[in-house]
C-alpha cells in the first residue's frame, strides 16, 4: 500500500491542526484566562489581633467577614474582559484599644487584570501586599479618604 503525496500532505496538515489545538488547550491553564475565575485571597498579617473585612462593588457586597489571627478569607467572581472591574474593601482592627479602620481598591481591573487571576493579599497594619501574580510582592499605601 502507497500513500499519494496529497494524501500524505493532508495527515500532515491534519498532525499540525491537531497539535496546535493540543498546545493552545495546554498553554490555556498556564495563562491568565480572560473569562476565567479570579480568586482574590486576603491573610490576616496583623499583629495578634482579628481582622475585619468589608468588600463590595457596585453590585455586590460581601458583608462583613471576621478572619482570625493567621487566617484568610477569599471572594471569586468570573472575569469578563468587557467589564472593568473595581472591588474595595475596608478592613478594621483594634490595636492599642484603638479601633483602627482603612480602605483599599482589592481589585482594580487596570492594576489586576494582566497580573493575577490567584490575587493573594497579606493585610498588615503598614498597608496591603499582594504576593502573588507577576510582579509580587507589590505593596500599596492605605486609601486616604476616610471610610
Amino acid at each position: 500500500m502507497t500513500i499519494s503525496s496529497l494524501s500524505l500532505s493532508k495527515v500532515v496538515i491534519m498532525l499540525i491542526l491537531v497539535s496546535f489545538n493540543l498546545n493552545i488547550g495546554m498553554s490555556a491553564d498556564t495563562l491568565l484566562n480572560p473569562w476565567g475565575k479570579v480568586h482574590v485571597t486576603m491573610n490576616n498579617k496583623l499583629n495578634n489581633t482579628q481582622l475585619d473585612i468589608h468588600c463590595k462593588d457596585k453590585h455586590w457586597d460581601s458583608k462583613p467577614q471576621v478572619v482570625p489571627i493567621g487566617q484568610s478569607w477569599t471572594f471569586h467572581f468570573r472575569n469578563n474582559p468587557f467589564s472593568n472591574y473595581l472591588f474595595f474593601c475596608s478592613f478594621a482592627w483594634v490595636e492599642g484599644g484603638i479601633f483602627e479602620v482603612r480602605r483599599f481598591d482589592i481589585y482594580v481591573a487596570g492594576r489586576d487584570d494582566d497580573v493575577c487571576q490567584q490575587c493573594t493579599w497579606d493585610i498588615s497594619e503598614k498597608g496591603p501586599c499582594r504576593v502573588s501574580g507577576y510582579e509580587a510582592p507589590a505593596c500599596y499605601a492605605w486609601k486616604q479618604e476616610n471610610v
